[in-house]
């Protein structure tokens, strides 16, 4: 078994040479995607990046700082209706997604105050009540299409027109990896580390002096931000959203992707994402019995691994480093 031997090992992204190679592999994937798949599968990639996002995000807030929530869908249409009704006003694309995420954040501030006095079920029945909150709140505000829905067009930046697929996609391809990478890097910060603790026991962070309140509720802000950056993507892929696409399934879908993926771990969140979305891929043909089958999917996997996909790999990892002892 490798042991920690110092500072700088510990935060290293990447531990292992095979490692690096395989993110190699799959970062050259990824950008030769486009060419080598038809046009109706890089607008299921596109999506499988913006959800990656979102689960990134919600690993934040339930993996990191163990506060579940189940009103993310909120936070992803405030994203999308703010990102679309000011583009569509005038502003460069990138500035609208700069406030969707400042919107979103607020939100986030705003909830996750009060519910620095709840946790587990109460924390998720508060969470679950604001994303149906503005799910009504949209589907009856007129300035935003009220049930109608809002158009929402695609950029055109650097002289380039991401109208079409291919380059939107790769427009998403950049803007998801830096926020991943930033993820990445605030994990191994301070801010990260105390996220940790107070998931881990939270009156031994506090006697620590961790200030609980701060933390929790930055943790929620992050969360919101990084979500409503990713409904900003996710409204101009779609290019129309209404307030019923930003329902509770959706939210519960974002959950299960983290868990199924391996909570805790933030390359789970990343495959859970590409399990989902090729899942919807498979059951779409499925036509009346898609949701039975993800139904069953999904209680088979947490019956086989509790500990989600990732959780797996890591047994397997351990089991060959250990082998043949």
């Amino acid at each position: 078994m490798k042991l920690i031997e110092n500072y700088q090992q510990d935060l290293k992204h990447i531990e292992h040479r095979h490692g690096i190679v395989f993110f190699l592999i799959f970062l050259a994937f990824m950008l030769a995607l486009p060419f080598i798949v038809p046009s109706s599968i890089i607008y299921n990639a596109t999506l499988f990046l913006v959800f990656a996002l979102v689960a990134v995000s919600l690993m934040t807030l339930v993996g990191f700082t163990g506060q579940i929530s189940l009103g993310h869908a909120g936070f992803l249409a405030t994203g999308a209706y703010t990102t679309a009704y000011l583009f569509s006003q005038g502003w460069p694309f990138l500035l609208a997604l700069g406030a969707a995420a400042i919107i979103s954040g607020f939100l986030g501030l705003v909830i996750g105050l009060p519910a620095l006095r709840l946790e587990g079920p109460y924390l998720a029945i508060a969470t679950l009540g604001f994303g149906l909150a503005i799910q009504q709140i949209l589907n009856n505000w007129s300035l935003m299409g009220a049930s109608t829905g809002l158009v929402a067009d695609r950029p055109r930046l650097f002289g380039i027109d991401f109208f079409n697929d291919m380059p939107y996609y790769y427009l998403v391809l950049i803007i998801v990896s830096v926020l991943t990478w930033m993820a990445f890097n605030l994990k191994r910060s301070h801010i990260g580390r105390a996220f940790q603790a107070i998931r881990d026991a939270e009156l031994a962070a506090q006697m620590s002096g961790i200030n609980l309140a701060y933390y929790k509720t930055l943790a929620f802000v992050i969360s919101a931000a990084f979500t409503g950056i990713a409904g900003g993507l996710y409204g101009a892929l779609l290019m129309y959203i209404t307030p019923e696409g930003f329902n509770l399934v959706m939210s519960i879908k974002f959950l299960l992707t983290i868990v199924v993926g391996g909570l805790g771990f933030l390359p789970g969140a990343i495959i859970g994402a590409a399990f989902f979305s090729g899942l919807d891929v498979f059951l779409s043909s499925q036509q009346n019995r898609s949701q039975l089958l993800f139904g069953v999917v999904v209680i088979l996997l947490a019956l086989i691994e509790p500990g989600g996909i990732y959780g797996r790999w890591q047994k397997i990892k351990r089991f060959w480093k250990t082998w043949p002892m």
